[in-house]
């Protein structure tokens, strides 16, 4: 798909904007594929642990959309949305999340459970489209760090 790729690319620029930040990155377009909001994480570069790029990406496309959901949206990202951006994604009502790489088990959307997620009244469809070098970015990054 040819939002996939788009993505890809713009994944690989921003990687090599960012090399002292997590590598994480996300976009937010809309069901035809135009692209509404991305961002870049900036954990490190600000030292506050919830600026996540899902994050973001979602309140920059919150401001171009002047509305309160985006029901209507999609969002990509490079790792899998951890519970803190999955409550983001569940508030604003994103129908659909696609990941390339999956978080540690426990640790990310899909780990919520059947009756959480029907207690919620909204959950998006995720799909993990494996990319190992995106993984490996991770791997790097973390492995520099620790």
């Amino acid at each position: 798909m040819e939002a996939f790729e788009s993505f890809l690319g713009r994944y690989t620029e921003a990687i090599t904007n960012h090399p002292e930040e997590i590598p994480s990155y996300s976009e937010i377009i809309t069901r035809d594929g135009n692209l509404v909001s991305s961002a870049f994480n900036s954990v490190e570069q600000t030292l506050n642990p919830t600026k996540h790029s899902e994050i973001l990406a979602i309140e920059e496309a919150l401001s171009k959309t002047e509305g309160r959901y985006l029901s209507d949206h999609i969002l990509i990202t490079a790792l899998e949305p951890c519970l803190l951006c999955a409550g983001a994604i569940l508030r604003v009502k994103i129908p659909e999340v696609i990941y390339f790489v999956p978080a540690k088990p426990g640790e990310g959307i899909s780990s919520y459970t059947t009756e959480s997620i029907y207690l919620l009244n909204h959950f998006p469809k995720c799909t993990l489209i494996p990319r190992s070098h995106i993984k490996f970015e991770f791997l790097s990054f973390f492995k520099e760090k620790r």
